[in-house]
Parts: structure tokens; C-alpha cells; sequence
């Protein structure tokens, strides 16, 4: 089993929310002899942790109902009340009875203003950068997604094509061109590839693998080094010794009957059972 990935933002968002927010209010307190107590950062990376997580429970569950694709405006003004109402219940609710606890004295209506806009801010603004960094991981995901439908489309169409084009055959001193809907199947017969299609057959001037690339996939099967089948052509398909296959290919000459080697079979009855194998 592969280990599970782990979300670093989850750990740093409450430990930058709770240090920048103390910080800053330290700062605003006490501007020329701030003071940076260890017991301070650690109360606040903890409330920090009820808010960042307490966030992240709502952010899931409108994503469900509001997601950002459908309606951003909206959304953000969901979030950012969900926010505020996170915060003002954490710092003044949780907060007070903390420091009830303790046996601190109660902070003044102006120091809970201070307190509450400081750490609404530096909450704010570390959701804004989660936020940016989620669209922009979503716009490069859906960027390389667009490459690679166009390069699957891309694929599909030379495929397309194939099945419009010709081959090039001989047919004792005559030079053929043959439409690819016309072929058959083909065969290496003493090292000669034979194509066979409508009521005759010819030769390749070329290897069985040449004569493979010009083929459209999903039409044409390499079964064999000595045979190439055709999807439509085929009549009946059973199993043989050994993991093989046995194919009766519909053929106006002769009955053929191709042999699909072991290593070739799994991939033979995935191509044959799909109805879009075009690349």
C-alpha cells in the first residue's frame, strides 16, 4: 500500500495564522517593547488550529453546495461570514473562557477589537493565498488536461484517416492501390506478405510491421509475427492449447483460421471487446 500524501498547508497555515497574528498584536500593544512570550505563541498556534480546521470543515462542505466554478461571488461571501463567525466565536468565546481559566483579567472592548480585526486579517489573507494557490494548481491541472485531449484527438484523427487511405500493393508486374476499407486480413506466407481483400490477394512490398503502421488500430490487430486480422472480419473466436487463441476469419477465398499467440491474447481480447480503441 502507498503511503498517503501528506497535506503540509493542514500543519503550516494554523502554526503562520497563530505566530503572525501574536506577532502583530504584540506589536500594536506594545509597539516599542513588544513582548514575545513562548507560552503566547504556543496558546495562539493552538486557537489558530480550531479556526484553520473549523475552516476547512465549512470550505468542504460548500464546495458541495457553492463551489467556486459555478458561482464565485456567492461562494467568497459564504466564506468569508463562515470566517468571521469561526473567528469571533473562537477568540471572544473561547478565548474568554480560556482566560477565565487561567485567571487573567478580561481584555477591554478595545483590545477585543484589536485582537479580533489583527488575527480576521492575517486569517483573510493566508486564506486568499490558499485560495490562489487552489485555482492556480486547478487552471495548470485543467491546462494539462487540454494538452492531453488535443494530443488524443490529434491521434484519433491520424487513425481516422488511415481507414480512408490506400495501401500499395503488387499483383505480378501491376502496381495496386488498394483502399484500406477493402482489406481483408494479411499474412506472411515464406516471407512474402500476402494482403488479402474482395475476392483476391497481393503482395506487400514490405514487412508485416510496416504494413501494420499504415493500418488504422482499431480496426486492424497484429495477432501473430505471420498474421494481421481485421475486427469486422472475424467469425468465430475460441480458445486453443497453451493460453492461445483460435480466429475463423470470413474470407471469399478460403477459410482462414489465425492463431493468436499467449503473450498476444489478453491484449488481443481487450482490443476485440472495445468499441473505441482509436489510438
Amino acid at each position: 500500500m502507498g503511503m498517503a500524501k501528506i497535506d503540509f498547508w493542514r500543519f503550516l497555515e494554523p502554526l503562520l495564522l497563530g505566530c503572525i497574528a501574536n506577532i502583530l498584536i504584540n506589536f500594536i500593544f506594545k509597539p516599542n517593547n513588544p513582548d514575545f512570550i513562548l507560552q503566547e505563541f504556543v496558546t495562539a498556534i493552538a486557537f489558530s488550529i480550531l479556526v484553520t480546521e473549523i475552516n476547512r470543515f465549512i470550505d468542504g462542505k460548500l464546495e458541495n453546495r457553492i463551489p467556486w466554478t459555478r458561482q464565485l461571488g456567492k461562494r467568497f461571501v459564504y466564506q468569508l461570514s463562515f470566517l468571521t463567525l469561526t473567528l469571533l466565536v473562537i477568540l471572544n468565546g473561547v478565548g474568554n473562557l480560556y482566560i477565565w481559566l487561567i485567571g487573567d483579567d478580561f481584555y477591554t472592548a478595545k483590545e477585543l477589537v484589536i485582537i479580533n480585526l489583527s488575527v480576521f486579517l492575517v486569517a483573510l489573507l493566508l486564506t486568499l493565498i490558499k485560495w490562489a494557490v487552489h485555482f492556480y494548481r486547478n487552471w495548470r491541472h485543467a491546462e494539462h488536461e487540454l494538452d492531453d485531449s488535443k494530443e488524443t484527438l490529434n491521434k484519433i484523427k491520424v487513425e481516422l484517416d488511415k481507414s480512408d487511405a490506400y495501401v500499395e500493393l503488387q499483383r505480378r508486374n501491376e502496381n495496386l492501390r488498394i483502399p484500406i476499407a477493402d482489406v481483408i486480413h494479411a499474412e506472411t506466407q515464406h516471407g512474402v506478405v500476402w494482403v488479402y481483400y474482395q475476392a483476391a490477394r497481393a503482395v506487400y512490398p514490405g514487412t508485416l510491421d510496416s504494413l501494420t503502421s499504415h493500418l488504422p488500430k482499431h480496426q486492424f490487430f497484429l495477432a501473430s509475427r505471420n498474421a494481421i486480422v481485421k475486427k469486422d472480419r472475424i467469425a468465430s473466436i475460441s480458445p486453443s492449447t497453451y493460453g492461445k487463441i483460435d480466429i475463423g476469419l470470413m474470407s471469399p477465398l478460403e477459410e482462414h483460421q489465425i492463431t493468436v499467440s499467449r503473450l498476444k491474447a489478453a491484449q488481443f481480447r481487450k482490443w476485440y471487446h472495445s468499441s473505441s480503441d482509436l489510438i
